[in-house]
């Protein structure tokens, strides 16, 4: 399915679901929604510290995102979450020149929803949503790779860094 614009969530799919916008109120669900879905493997309880992130973002204190910022898809007819991302408004700089970029995050489903194009519809939506901030820009961390069929491609390096001992450090 391709949406069109922003004014068009939300819209229902196929299958009984439903694509719309997060709002305050989805903080519980979808902080545990993204604890079970974003849990190592092999672990039987969800991150915590993902569910506490997603707290924190729906919460209307985080200076670049806003509650609505996350795409949820539900069924319609339970309203549970089956799948999500969201979209972080950053400014990085490159040579002193800042830009914006559309840090997306938080992506996931559910196993018994996945290869039905969920994902690929919110990232249409997320595109729309950045490139109407002006954001030049959009970045992913997470799965080497899987991202390149949405367009991505593997550009930096997360694990670089400086190392100095701290009597290099002026006082």
């Amino acid at each position: 399915m391709t949406l069109t614009g922003e004014s068009e969530l939300p819209v229902d799919l196929e299958g009984g679901l439903r694509l719309r916008r997060s709002t305050r109120q989805d903080a519980g669900p979808l902080a545990e929604f993204n604890g079970w879905i974003h849990r190592d493997e092999g672990v039987t309880a969800p991150d915590d510290t993902v569910a506490e992130w997603t707290r924190e973002l729906l919460s209307g204190s985080h200076p670049t995102f806003a509650p609505d910022d996350f795409t949820i898809v539900e069924e319609t007819s339970t309203g549970r979450i089956v799948s999500c991302l969201n979209l972080i408004s950053q400014t990085w700089t490159f040579a002193g020149i800042p830009f914006g970029v559309g840090r997306i995050e938080l992506v996931g489903t559910a196993p018994e929803y996945r290869r039905r194009g969920l994902i690929r519809t919110q990232f249409e939506v997320v595109h729309r949503w950045s490139a109407a901030r002006g954001e030049l820009v959009q970045s992913i961390t997470g799965i080497p790779f899987y991202y390149r069929q949405f367009g991505y491609e593997m550009t930096v390096d997360l694990g670089g860094g400086r190392v100095c001992y701290p009597q290099s450090l002026p006082n």
